[in-house]
């Protein structure tokens, strides 16, 4: 029976970083995927392969909308969307190539199968197709970094008929749908509606909450609301969904939903897109058979140094809820490989995990919202640059959106940072490290930055937020 210092349960991009990272500081180390290709969600059915989508579905909406702009023109403009995919399917399988190599590179075992509890320092991992035992391994430590899948209604299932679909479906399509429903208003819901619309179907976000990705600051839900909806994608709000069903003669999908004033509704489509969360992957692991505690909703309870119960078996990202992002969880994954080696990482700052959206224009935030900021009692300084008043905004025909910075009235520490435009999934970087080192907004506006860029609107929100000036605007 192989003997490692540490295993790694699940392949995605908290626990291969997290094995990459035991392993260079002097671990044995492996880790166990029970899919047939590394990198979890993220790589496979998340992350990268709506990225490439969405790439490539704004390149068609440019050629189609916005090159005439620039004197560009075609004679005829055409879309191979099996071609599309198969791009999408290229990167994928190449940044699986990329993980496997990683692993080999750093001398990290590699099994395939279920990964099981027998004790808290023995596991069997079961065969999935045949659920046979293939082997059992002991170790000294455990990473649990099995992630999460996407949460369906209780009364559905994703596969009937194909045509009520989760991400995973929604990303390996065959067809562009017609009329593309999206039951959830957040990053996923806004993200693979983009794609569709883009690319000629008419979408309609259907939302419970009051508003769109409602766990960001608000300024930013009402501006992508205003412009997404302004590019014809409808977004309703307040829903109770009261039942979704299969017309049987059309093949069709009728939502049936109640809004907030008591009306009855339904919406008619050809696909119905179920993003209303995400749920723990926990099912096969046998977590009882060890004692490790898990919340209401399945998610495995940490410490701050992100032990279980017990307390030589750690998790990480999705698994252990909070923020589903994949830079989070690779945060973890090193976090936890370094504690475990004896070194004395500092805590994660979960309110410095940025988030993004890549709509467009595309979203992203850090910090406080300004609700947050107003429910501690903060007295504190906002400062809007909008992203017209900019010369390469102009210049590029990416004009939509704004900065806007929140700092302490007293202090003038940047307390929230909220950001939607061209390049702002790059650009939050920047308010991420000042708040990282306590920057105040009169730091940022004192720093040069280069023209003619987007960077710019951070020093002039900066400004704004520290003396209400602006030079621009």
């Amino acid at each position: 029976m192989n003997n490692y210092d540490v295993i790694v349960i699940g392949s995605g991009p908290g626990g291969y970083v997290s094995a990459i990272r035991s392993s260079q500081l002097g671990l044995r180390t492996a880790i166990i995927e029970k899919h047939q290709e590394l990198g979890g969600t993220c790589l496979n059915v998340g992350c990268i392969p709506s990225k490439s989508l969405l790439y490539s579905s704004k390149y068609f909406l440019f050629a189609k909308k916005e090159h005439y702009l620039h004197g560009i023109s075609y004679e005829k403009l055409s879309l191979d969307f099996e071609k599309m995919m198969k791009r999408k399917n290229d990167i994928v399988k190449k940044t699986n190539e990329g993980v496997k190599y990683l692993m080999k590179k750093n001398k990290i075992d590699l099994y395939q199968g279920i990964a099981s509890f027998q004790t808290n320092h023995r596991l069997s991992i079961i065969d999935k197709k045949y659920l046979k035992e293939i082997t059992k391994i002991k170790f000294q430590y455990c990473i649990i970094a099995t992630g999460s899948k996407p949460t369906c209604l209780p009364t559905l299932n994703f596969d009937i008929q194909k045509r009520i679909i989760s991400s995973t479906e929604a990303l390996s399509l065959k067809e562009i749908p017609k009329r593309l429903i999206v039951i959830g208003g957040g990053v996923i819901g806004l993200e693979l509606g983009s794609i569709y619309h883009r690319l000629g179907s008419r979408v309609t976000i259907l939302e419970t909450m009051d508003n769109i990705i409602s766990n960001m600051d608000h300024s930013l839900s009402k501006e992508i609301q205003k412009i997404l909806e302004k590019s014809s994608i409808q977004i309703e709000k307040s829903l109770l969904i009261n039942n979704i069903e299969i017309l049987e003669d059309t093949k069709e999908i009728s939502v049936h939903v109640k809004k907030n004033n008591g009306k009855d509704m339904k919406y008619i489509g050809d696909y119905c897109l179920l993003s209303i969360g995400r749920s723990p992957n926990t099912k096969y692991l046998r977590l009882d058979n060890i004692g490790i505690k898990k919340d209401k909703n399945g998610f495995i309870l940490v410490n701050d140094f992100l032990q279980s119960s017990i307390n030589n078996i750690y998790a990480i990202g999705d698994v252990i809820g909070g923020k589903m992002l994949a830079h989070k969880a690779e945060e973890e994954g090193l976090y936890v490989a370094e504690h475990i080696s004896g070194q004395k990482p500092n805590k994660i700052n979960y309110n410095l995990v940025p988030s993004v959206i890549y709509t467009y224009p595309e979203v992203s935030s850090v910090g406080k919202t300004e609700k947050k900021i107003k429910e501690e009692g903060i007295e504190y300084n906002i400062g809007i640059f909008p992203m017209k008043s900019l010369g390469i905004a102009r210049a590029s025909g990416c004009t939509s959106g704004f900065i806007k910075i929140l700092s302490h009235k007293k202090t003038d520490e940047i307390l929230g940072v909220h950001m939607i435009g061209e390049h702002v999934t790059d650009m939050i970087m920047e308010a991420t490290v000042a708040m990282e080192f306590h920057s105040s907004s009169e730091d940022i506006y004192r720093i040069c930055h280069p023209h003619p860029t987007f960077s710019e609107s951070i020093k002039e929100a900066a400004l704004l937020s520290f003396e209400n000036n602006s030079i621009h605007m």
